[in-house]
């Protein structure tokens, strides 16, 4: 064999050995939608397998399972088992015990302010009613004596409650279950991808930084800031998501549990995360806390950070952990 042979051979080897390695790494990319948790939830991932869409759907239904499980507005699910029973011990669930654990930290950084008793004074102000009315006083003050977090009793095994009490686990819920999500992705091999709906969105694997729109608290249709992020996951409360005004005041459904009225003159908390979990249950938490106070709290914390919009002098203000410059934080006030 001749050494121009030898040359080609060696080529033809090199090339067939590369595209031979493109096929075995070749990616598929996929995305779906699905009306879930109240809201639109978007699933997007990339894999080498060509059975990405059916593991997509696959975390659809494992998603499904969860809301059958913790919607408090089905009387098939296990919350409202617990929270219309007139029983005051229950065997624990572990995703239930696994988000009050989260619930129990958040309680004593906002000294009772972030409460997940608070659902029958929620109730009262019919958010997701034709008929939005603010409550009267004295319903709220009757209402406020079956909230508190202190009077429950919970490990693994049982959770304890006062008769008539009912847990809210939705400013955690969603994040918890897109942990949930997340993790089952990534044990179906697939690479990179995220999972965002209008309040939450958690990305894993990303080959770059995507970049991530903060919400205008007073434009819903554009935004007041942005920023890149890589592996980690965003929560976002605002006192916009779900509301009514009468006689020139807002009430929002994120409440301070203290006094059972909705927090005034904070707009909007985002929180960044590596747990979805954290990421939205410290949005309500710091939103029900004094702006300087939440970021006094979030200084003090690991891998978190936060952007606080807020009103001063008739203004909206921002508030940010010093942290978010490294995420490429863009503001526009």
């Amino acid at each position: 064999m001749t050494r121009k042979e030898i040359a080609s051979l060696i080529i033809l080897i090199v090339v067939v050995s590369y595209g031979a390695y493109k096929f075995a790494t070749r990616e598929y990319s996929d995305t779906h939608s699905r009306y879930i948790l109240d809201t639109i939830v978007e699933i997007s991932a990339g894999s080498n397998s060509k059975s990405i869409t059916n593991n997509i759907l696959a975390i659809f239904d494992l998603i499904q399972g969860f809301e059958d499980k913790f919607n408090e507005y089905s009387e098939q699910s296990y919350i409202s088992s617990i929270n219309n029973s007139s029983a005051t011990e229950f065997p624990m669930d572990e995703d239930l015990y696994a988000m009050l654990v989260i619930a129990d930290s958040l309680y004593r950084i906002t000294d009772g302010a972030f409460d997940v008793t608070i659902k029958p004074v929620w109730d009262l102000y019919a958010f997701n009613s034709p008929d939005q009315t603010p409550p009267d006083p004295k319903l709220i003050e009757q209402e406020m004596k079956r909230v508190g977090f202190d009077r429950i009793y919970f490990d693994r095994e049982k959770l304890i409650k006062p008769q008539g009490m009912q847990l809210s686990l939705g400013a955690i819920a969603k994040g918890y279950i897109f942990d949930k999500a997340a993790a089952q992705m990534k044990a179906k091999e697939l690479k990179h991808g995220f999972i965002n709906s209008r309040s939450s969105i958690s990305f894993f694997g990303e080959k770059m930084k995507p970049i991530v729109y903060i919400t205008h608290p007073r434009k819903l249709d554009d935004t007041i800031a942005s920023f890149r992020l890589h592996n980690l996951s965003v929560g976002t409360s605002g006192d916009y998501q779900q509301f009514y005004e009468l006689d020139g005041r807002r009430y929002h459904h994120i409440l301070d549990a203290r006094t059972g009225y909705p927090v005034e003159n904070v707009f909007s908390v985002t929180v960044i995360h590596p747990s979805a979990a954290w990421a939205d249950g410290l949005s309500t938490a710091l939103f029900v806390m004094s702006p300087s106070a939440a970021m006094d709290y979030v200084t003090e914390c690991e891998n978190t950070n936060c952007v606080i919009y807020y009103r001063q002098d008739d203004s909206i203000v921002s508030m940010k952990s010093t942290g978010m410059k490294a995420l490429e934080f863009n503001e526009n006030l």
